[in-house]
């Protein structure tokens, strides 16, 4: 192993450690209270080695957006795989992130709050670029389930795969973190379902 190799894999070990500390501090504090000196605590770095790898906050809590979404895309690939109809597929994937949701909850916290932290982030960084190829990577599966759907007829060969694949990942993503925030005497994963449901409804073959 090369002096470059393991000096990329010993940043990309201190960067972990950070973001996981990160984690547990803006769990247990939330993230307007805790501080990176929190954060510099947790990990047992140094602030000043903080800012070496992260420059903000809000930085370390897009990088933490980021470790979840490769999550959720490791676990989709299992679905696009799996032989079944295209439709069914649709509802494993709605599933699947429930699954995700009920174990990784620190990860939904910072879904809930990506875009407060995306706009907060006033310069350009890498993790932004990294977070929107991993989103085309989830839509982009979910493309393919569409035109395979209408290959195999489970769903309407008028459905626009493209937009299908903005509006399902958008509803998949973004309505368990809304529902948590915003609904007080319903049930969150009961209208996240009936969601699912009606646009499966909606784009299934008659």
């Amino acid at each position: 192993m090369g002096s470059n190799e393991r000096k990329e894999r010993e940043r990309l070990f201190r960067q972990n450690i950070i973001i996981s500390a990160a984690e547990k501090v803006f769990m247990s504090k939330g993230f307007e209270n805790a501080t990176m000196d929190d954060i510099a605590v947790e990990a047992e770095f140094s602030k000043g080695a903080l800012y070496t790898y992260f420059q903000s906050k809000n930085e370390l809590c897009l990088s933490i957006v980021l470790k979840g979404l490769k999550v959720i895309t490791s676990e989709f690939e299992k679905v696009t795989s799996k032989k079944t109809l295209n439709l069914n597929k649709i509802e494993v994937l709605s599933s699947t992130f429930l699954e995700f949701h009920d174990k990784y909850p620190n990860y939904i916290f910072a879904f809930s709050n990506y875009k407060q932290h995306r706009a907060g982030c006033k310069f350009e960084s890498p993790v932004l670029e990294f977070i929107d190829e991993e989103n085309l990577q989830i839509r982009e599966m979910i493309k393919q389930i569409i035109k395979d759907g209408k290959k195999d007829k489970s769903i309407r060969s008028d459905a626009d795969s493209d937009k299908l694949s903005y509006i399902l990942w958008g509803e998949l993503s973004g309505l368990i973190p809304y529902f948590l925030q915003e609904t007080e005497n319903t049930n969150p994963v009961e209208l996240y379902n009936y969601t699912i449901q009606l646009i499966c409804e909606a784009i299934k073959t008659k």
